[in-house]
């Protein structure tokens, strides 16, 4: 904080340096042109042009060295921040991810197997269409959390994303892991399909949420 008060109160300094240098130039460039028919005269305002010149050409040089080094110490703030949030960041959004997956992983394998118990116990009346209504309904309050959820997921992995400290790999990884358990949850969360479909896709979407959260703890 010091260093960048410094800097900006010499950036300060040289442009206030600047400006009275480019008025005495004018000022003297004015009365040299005025005065060249009177050789001493004019050698004298001459010289004072020259040097308010020389005075303008050092003090823009050394503003433009002092604003370039205080853009690059608020970029490296900039950078010190973003990385401080994606610190933040990723630990939230791996421990939501981590409860989340085991909440629609739950709900999922208690409707496949409520819908494989309606199955076995409905004889030839079975009705797809209304055993899945059933299933829903009675589940309308885990539905409700795991669709907040997603959504609040979703609001970390695009801050994120949208995070320049973060490498392409992890920003990768981690929407990825957003991406697949967003469908896990979409499964459990909107049943469609056949009952051999649902508990296919339930197997195949866990173990992918599982992996996934191996690769994030590596992270």
């Amino acid at each position: 904080a010091r260093i960048s008060k410094a800097l900006n109160d010499t950036a300060g300094f040289l442009s206030l340096i600047f400006l009275i240098a480019l008025v005495v130039a004018i000022v003297y460039g004015i009365k040299w042109w005025k005065s060249r028919k009177h050789e001493d005269k004019s050698k004298k305002l001459k010289k004072k042009t020259l040097i308010a010149v020389a005075v303008i050409v050092i003090s823009f040089i050394g503003f433009s060295t002092v604003n370039g080094q205080i853009e690059e110490q608020q970029e490296a703030q900039v950078q010190k921040k973003e990385k401080t949030h994606y610190k933040d960041d990723k630990e939230q959004f791996i421990e939501k991810y981590k409860g989340l997956g085991a909440t629609v992983e739950s709900l999922s394998s208690k409707e496949g197997d409520e819908w494989g118990d309606a199955i076995d116990n409905s004889g030839d009346d079975f009705d797809v269409d209304s055993t899945i209504e059933s299933i829903q309904d009675k589940h309308s309050d885990d539905i409700d959390t795991i669709n907040d959820g997603i959504s609040e997921l979703h609001e970390l992995d695009q801050k994120i994303q949208n995070n320049h400290s973060v490498n392409e790999s992890d920003k990768k990884t981690i929407h990825q892991s957003y991406l697949d358990l967003k469908h896990f949850a979409d499964h459990a969360t909107s049943i469609s399909g056949s009952y051999n479909d649902f508990t296919d896709e339930h197997n195949s979407l866990d173990r992918k949420t599982s992996d996934h959260v191996e690769e994030l703890e590596d992270l």
